[in-house]
């Protein structure tokens, strides 16, 4: 026979159930609650859209209320790939080549340097570039406590919409240099060079994560994108240009060739599906690094409160 023994008055233990013979008998455990249905990564890869749209929406319609910017930005963005044209045609009037490139597809390879750095001033310096200023000020708190990923959140907040037009400049500069070295990519190579360019992204991506990380341990260093835009100059020639050390730097420790001369190899017709599988491969890596070492950053995080 169990009766029940109820807990004293103010009392914090929880009500037991007594056997006939006075022994307690354990109160059983609760059972689990049941996985919330849709809680897989489908459906968080759907809500992350979901919040991307939003913060995009967001920054579109701040922006249209300064529309004089877009024209602003237009003229910058030609007068500058006028100059780097200009800049590598006085390289061409002294030589044929430039590490075994001719003058359009080095055309073709600024057109996708500036792509990318379009990308890179739209997207990862108007966010991860503010990591440092969000440590130093504990404005990170805020952040950690909302119901989104803090690396997603830190990383796509904001969106600069008139730098987009360095992106399409870009790419319309490497289609006309293709035009005017008379080789039409097929459809093959124009998948490939779409993989390589989304795998550039993905590599500049982690390595402005992983440089702003180390905001974390080194709360006073300064001008860190500073730092990324001098590496990121080296891609604004083939690589194949550059002494063999300097080569070895750009290939394999710091991937700057990947981001810039790899793509453009593969639209000239220089690199094919390998080429392209391998640059896959070492966006992966960069992003799986990336993210350990924000994961250890945010360990490394005492918050404002200290």
């Amino acid at each position: 026979m169990e009766r029940w023994v109820g807990r004293p008055a103010g009392d914090a233990g929880a009500d037991r159930r007594q056997s006939g013979d006075g022994a307690p008998t354990p109160t059983p455990a609760p059972a689990r609650p049941a996985r919330p249905e849709g809680a897989g990564w489908p459906a968080r890869l759907r809500r992350a859209l979901g919040v991307l749209r939003a913060f995009w929406a967001a920054n579109l319609a701040e922006e249209l209320e300064y529309r004089a910017n877009f024209l602003a930005s237009l003229f910058a963005t030609i007068f500058w790939l006028g100059m780097a044209v200009l800049t590598a045609a006085v390289f061409f009037r002294q030589t044929e080549e430039l590490g075994g490139w001719g003058f359009w597809e080095v055309v073709a390879l600024l057109g996708v340097f500036n792509a990318i750095g379009g990308i890179v001033d739209a997207v990862l310096r108007p966010n991860i570039g503010r990591i440092v200023d969000l440590v130093r000020r504990g404005t990170l708190d805020l952040i950690l406590s909302k119901p989104v990923d803090a690396q997603f959140h830190v990383s796509f907040r904001r969106l600069v919409v008139w730098r987009l037009a360095d992106v399409a400049f870009g790419l319309a500069l490497s289609v006309f240099a293709l035009t005017r070295i008379d080789r039409a990519p097929g459809v093959d190579a124009v998948v490939a060079f779409l993989l390589t360019l989304a795998a550039a992204f993905a590599i500049v991506y982690a390595l402005w994560l992983g440089l702003m990380s180390f905001a974390f341990w080194f709360v006073d260093v300064e001008n860190l994108g500073i730092l990324f835009d001098a590496l990121y100059e080296a891609g604004r020639f083939p690589v194949s240009a550059y002494p063999a050390p300097i080569r070895f730097v750009l290939v394999y420790l710091v991937p700057i060739a990947w981001i810039t001369t790899v793509p453009a190899a593969t639209l000239t017709g220089r690199g094919g599906w390998a080429t392209s599988l391998a640059a896959a491969f070492v966006a992966v890596a960069a992003l799986v690094l990336s993210r350990l070492l924000w994961r250890a950053a945010l360990r490394r995080y005492t918050s404002a409160g200290g």
